[in-house]
């Protein structure tokens, strides 16, 4: 995937070639455009790969011709994920007069709620900061509705899916904590501005941007903190539901067992006292009554008892 963008009026739009753009996306590149990037722009090996490696930590370094930002993203969700949030990696090498974004997800650049007021390469980085931070918030918010589906759906849960569920969605929190950690490290190395000059406006959306950050890192760190200390409770839960479940049955089985036993004792070929053998046309309704009464008698001790 290969894309070209240029800065037009505060905007962004689509540009024809490499030459006439000040944005190029690139996404998964093969071989040949990873070999052009090493040769001509003199980006590492390490450092392409790095755009894509999902465990790779932000960082920024500052080069003689363009500077390195890898920058964690959540990772786009969809519903066959079963509620497994990730994040991911992108890479955003400012060049001069032009940057290079690689990326293997979509970014939403022609969005003009999100990427407008452009008015110089260094906005835009920070514009795309700005949107993965708000990417996060979205998440969250997202994992905090998922979070109350399954609380109210294990209320009356007898198996592990839903608890399952739970588990990864910690999990999920758990990634999005560290990746809004390293993303607030590499924001205050770029507040120092030892190799990104900033204007005062760009500098004040940066510091838009740290805060913006910071809220998110805490709100995630409270999700996953109250998710974890809640886990065993609700596994307590699941417990005692299968636990009322099992004490129900067992009263059903208690209740049966004395109709079973008196039907046995009628059952067997022997003369009955008290006129209740096969001449007495009133036997069947004598016998069927005593199994009810029995019945009847131990709901009655169980629900006085409970």
């Amino acid at each position: 995937m290969l894309k070209y963008y240029k800065i037009e009026s505060g905007r962004i739009t689509d540009a024809p070639d490499e030459d006439s753009a000040d944005i190029v996306v690139m996404g998964s590149p093969s071989q040949e455009q990873r070999g052009l990037l090493v040769k001509k722009y003199e980006i590492t090996e390490h450092t392409i790969a790095s755009a894509f490696d999902n465990d790779e930590l932000s960082r920024v370094e500052y080069d003689d011709d363009f500077t390195t930002i890898v920058f964690k993203k959540p990772k786009n969700y969809t519903a066959e994920d079963n509620f497994e949030f990730r994040v991911e990696s992108f890479g955003i090498f400012l060049f001069k007069d032009w940057v290079l974004l690689l990326s293997d997800a979509e970014l939403p650049l022609m969005d003009s709620k999100r990427f407008s007021k452009i008015d110089s390469l260094n906005t835009f980085v920070l514009k795309l900061l700005n949107y993965s931070v708000y990417h996060f918030n979205e998440h969250l918010k997202i994992m905090n509705r998922i979070n109350d589906e399954l609380e109210d759906k294990l209320q009356n849960a007898m198996d592990n899916k839903y608890l399952l569920y739970m588990f990864s969605l910690n999990k999920g929190l758990i990634y999005y904590v560290n990746a809004l950690n390293s993303n607030e490290t590499l924001l205050k190395k770029l507040q120092m501005g030892r190799g990104m000059q900033f204007n005062e406006g760009e500098r004040e959306l940066l510091d838009d941007i740290i805060i913006e950050n910071r809220q998110s890192l805490q709100q995630a760190e409270i999700n996953a903190n109250i998710l974890s200390s809640l886990m065993d409770a609700r596994a307590s839960v699941l417990n005692n539901n299968v636990n009322s479940s099992m004490k129900t049955l067992n009263i059903i089985t208690i209740a049966l067992m004395f109709p079973t036993f008196v039907a046995s004792i009628f059952g067997m070929n022997v003369d009955f006292p008290f006129g209740l053998g096969a001449g007495n046309p009133y036997s069947f309704w004598i016998i069927m009554t005593v199994l009810v009464l029995l019945v009847l008698g131990v709901l009655f001790v169980w629900q006085r008892r409970k």
